[in-house]
């Protein structure tokens, strides 16, 4: 299993660098979100001062027919540049690499639909050589795809989650409708928060439409001795402060040594300790949920839909 970080500041590098971080994922132009957006030299430099680690380019948003040519110039440019990997979910990005014959690990990201084995086994055949397992299911299942597909998966650690997105202008329209004064880009302070519901959740928009995270990070240092085969295990440092990136990523740095040293059984106690002290909301995401719809909560929403339209 390696570690890897979605890279939130390039003055950070020699610091996760140092703690044994090798795989790290950026955000570029064509991103669909990201914690930093590097330029082209940016990523240039970071690969020439770090030949021994695996850099991974975020280019996971679903593009127009518009976009497609100059898009095609940046894969062109990532790959001058040696990036060892994309991370994408339009296939329109995975043509564009197989017809140039381009030599990248292509990780397919769709956020919600790698939730099986066949499907994945499948998709091998087309050009895809790695992928991001969905989190919206349970741990259980995710292990069970692990086991029976033939190519690298990577499992999200830690991190706020994806929960929805959509090309719509949907905070705009809100300020134009309620005549509010908010900052609509405002990732770590604008939430959203369903009527009776305790959930609160992040939510921005930028030229790429509406996005909507978790405000909890879900966590997974303590589950170490379950999913060590897998592949990749993945930071999400968005949302996150400096200091908080930096400390999340020690500490999981740190239990995957411990694991390799057969000291985890005893050092997770206070990795876990540590992680308390930052004083952020966790949560296990879906990982120990079942989807299970029960008939009398699907009456009560029809029933609550009728009224609300009387």
């Amino acid at each position: 299993m390696k570690l890897v970080l979605s890279l939130n500041k390039k003055e950070y590098l020699y610091d996760y660098v140092s703690m044994g971080i090798e795989v790290f994922v950026l955000g570029g132009k064509y991103s669909f979100y990201s914690p930093c957006t590097f330029s082209l030299d940016e990523i240039e430099k970071m690969i020439q001062e770090y030949p021994q680690c695996k850099f991974y380019v975020a280019i996971n948003a679903l593009y127009d027919q518009h976009e497609m040519d100059d898009l095609e110039k940046y894969i062109e440019a990532l790959s001058n540049r040696h990036v060892a990997g994309i991370i994408f979910q339009d296939f329109g990005v995975l043509q564009i690499v197989k017809e140039n014959h381009y030599h990248f690990d292509m990780m397919y990201s769709p956020e919600t639909l790698n939730t099986n084995a066949c499907t994945l086994n499948t998709l091998k055949d087309y050009g895809i050589t790695s992928a991001f397992l969905s989190r919206v299911i349970p741990l259980e299942e995710q292990m069970i795809i692990q086991k029976e597909v033939c190519m690298p998966l990577m499992l999200q650690a830690h991190g706020i989650e994806y929960i929805a997105a959509t090309k719509r202008a949907l905070l705009t329209n809100y300020q134009e409708a309620s005549h509010l004064s908010f900052d609509i880009e405002d990732k770590e302070n604008l939430l959203i928060q369903a009527h009776q519901s305790p959930y609160q959740f992040h939510i921005y928009e930028d030229s790429r439409g509406t996005h909507i995270f978790s405000k909890t990070r879900l966590y997974t240092l303590d589950l170490l001795n379950q999913i060590h085969d897998f592949d990749y295990w993945y930071i999400e440092t968005l949302m996150m402060s400096d200091e908080e990136a930096i400390e999340v990523a020690s500490l999981y740095s740190d239990a995957l040594k411990s694991f390799d040293n057969e000291t985890y059984n005893k050092d997770v106690k206070e990795y876990m300790n540590l992680l308390y002290r930052l004083k952020t909301p966790l949560d296990r995401g879906f990982l120990f949920d079942q989807t299970v719809y029960k008939l009398e909560d699907m009456r009560k929403i029809d029933n609550e839909k009728r009224e609300s339209n009387h």
